[in-house]
């Protein structure tokens, strides 16, 4: 069975079931574990939030399903305090939220999904980690 990290600009996406989320689900393959750092509960909780409050682009019901469905999800989940020591050196080109799924990927030798086109244009994501990901436009 292989791994796939799973980040939270490609978990938002998938639990509200945009269409780019059912697009991004589709890349994941179906005899895989996906993998998240712990933290991703709370950055896909902060993304379904700032849809609802801030950009207005989701319904507080959609939300609400997106939450049940974040959820259900059966991810393998990572401590944090573990991966900071390998998630470091990324700190000049990237969060260390962010780096903190780079470096999970890199320790399970596993694939990673994002949405997120500018963390895996950063000078030091390593081309080692297989990026599963959609064009910018879709």
């Amino acid at each position: 069975m292989s791994a796939v990290v799973i980040d939270a600009s490609a978990g938002a996406e998938i639990v509200a079931d945009t269409r780019r989320g059912r697009a991004l689900a589709r890349l994941i393959p179906r005899d895989s574990e996906g993998w998240v750092p712990e933290h991703f509960y709370a950055e896909v909780g902060g993304t379904l939030r700032r849809w609802v409050v801030i950009q207005r682009s989701l319904p507080e019901a959609k939300a609400q399903e997106a939450l049940s469905g974040l959820e259900a999800w059966k991810l393998r989940r990572a401590g944090v305090a573990s991966l900071l020591k390998a998630a470091w050196p990324y700190r000049h080109n990237m969060t260390i939220a962010d780096a903190l799924y780079v470096a999970l990927a890199e320790h399970l030798q596993a694939a990673f999904l994002t949405d997120d086109h500018n963390l895996v244009g950063a000078p030091t994501f390593p081309e080692t980690v297989r990026v599963l990901r959609l064009s910018a436009r879709l």
